[in-house]
């Protein structure tokens, strides 16, 4: 059975920003870009979902592929969609803001239309922040992939598997030899272990977290070993959706700052704060920004 959803853009999007942005030449596990749009499959209340994201004259077109569509499933994958693409914020305000200052008035042109592209799933987002914790982003989503085609649900659409993350339950009571096995370290394993069981023991769930304020969110995730600040402000910033989250110590963020501010090669939280002050509200957008303009 499949069904198509329209999803009108906003204003200052890009699809074809975000596209790039997705198809960065890694090699993702969880999604597949073609150049015209992106397919992955989802995991629903209901149960798995394939979709397809496209656009056309201004409006996001949301193809749906499940056995019995029901209205819930149509609204979850639509607000599936609007999380992933950040879809319902305005970025005029950010872009006024960024034209403002020297060192930013190129980014709305430069990266016009770019969304912080989301990690809808919260566990997904911790996991990925564990797995690459110390290492390089190419090996980092080669160990990941292992771990998906090994424990991930999977569907195959012309000739292509797409998967989607393991669940807590799956990876709880999980062989840590099979881990070792893929290159995983030991005090990886151990943090993803204590993530998947604190989500098995409904100690961090997504709805109950986005009812607290950031404070709060930090020290509940901060509480699971393995979550440190830099991992909390991550998740905040691509799951939870704070805008006001800045990743310390991120050795590309001291560097584009370097670029663009002429700070120190690594500054400090207090230069750091200096240079995001101005921004205030949007400082994962800007944060987001720079991580970016690495690439160029």
């Amino acid at each position: 059975m499949a069904t198509t959803l329209r999803i009108k853009q906003p204003e200052n999007f890009s699809f074809d920003a975000c596209l790039q942005f997705l198809d960065r030449g890694f090699d993702e596990c969880l999604y597949h870009v073609n150049g015209k749009d992106v397919k992955r499959l989802i995991r629903l209340q209901s149960g798995l979902a394939f979709i397809t994201v496209s656009s056309k004259e201004h409006m996001l077109i949301v193809e749906i592929e499940k056995e019995n569509i029901s209205q819930e499933d149509k609204s979850e994958v639509y607000a599936y969609t609007l999380d992933w693409f950040d879809l319902n914020r305005d970025l005029n305000p950010f872009y006024q803001l960024l034209k403002q200052h020297n060192a930013t008035q190129s980014f709305p042109q430069d990266y016009f239309g770019l969304r912080l592209m989301g990690i809808v799933d919260l566990y997904e987002a911790l996991c990925w922040c564990v797995i690459g914790q110390q290492i390089n982003l190419t090996f980092a989503h080669k160990i990941k992939t292992r771990l998906v085609h090994k424990y991930g649900d999977k569907l195959s659409r012309d000739g292509i598997e797409y998967y989607c993350f393991p669940e807590p339950q799956t990876l709880q009571n999980i062989q840590r030899q099979e881990l070792v096995d893929m290159q995983f370290s030991k005090q990886k394993i151990n943090y993803i272990i204590n993530i998947s069981r604190a989500f098995c023991q409904g100690e961090l769930h997504k709805p109950e977290l986005l009812k607290l304020t950031k404070e709060q969110q930090m020290t509940k995730l901060t509480a699971i070993k393995g979550i440190g600040p830099w991992t909390a402000n991550y998740v905040l910033m691509k799951s939870l959706r704070d805008m006001t989250c800045i990743a310390y110590g991120d050795t590309g963020l001291s560097s584009s700052l370097h670029t663009h501010f002429k700070t120190d090669k690594k500054p400090d939280k207090k230069i750091i704060d200096a240079v995001f002050k101005p921004f205030a509200s949007w400082e994962s957008y800007l944060n987001f920004y720079l991580w970016r303009s690495l690439t160029d």
